[in-house]
């Protein structure tokens, strides 16, 4: 009997043990500080692996507008976005078109075009 019983705990003892072993390591990396900081610093470790969770987070609108705010609160990612934005005439173009369809942003740019052609004017040859 005493067999019997030491065998049945046995087995109870070790079918919780495999169990905890095979558990799901997305659960666990959501509910572990310590292994999301391990995770996240593995994957922006990773050019290529980094560049497949921004093709995730972009393929999706809530969290592309998420990812965009974020980027765009950055100070110095955004200053990077307005730099790259300001080098390329393609880009240009498409900004103002867009601007320019809003009645606000219009008269906004007008303006600046504007006091750009009085400074202009006001420069010495």
């Amino acid at each position: 009997m005493t067999r019997k019983l030491a065998l049945v705990i046995l087995i109870a003892f070790s079918a919780a043990a495999l169990s905890g072993c095979a558990g799901d390591p997305v659960k666990t990396m959501m509910s572990n500080p310590e292994t999301q900081t391990k995770m996240m610093d593995a994957i922006t470790g990773n050019a290529e692996m980094s560049g497949k969770i921004v093709d995730q987070l972009l393929g999706n609108e809530e969290t592309r507008t998420m990812l965009l705010d974020k980027v765009m609160a950055n100070g110095s990612a955004a200053q990077t976005i307005m730099g790259r934005i300001a080098k390329d005439q393609t880009m240009i173009d498409g900004i103002l078109n867009m601007a320019a369809q809003d009645d606000a942003m219009r008269e906004h740019l007008m303006t600046l075009f504007k006091g750009m052609q009085m400074a202009k004017g006001t420069k010495a040859p």
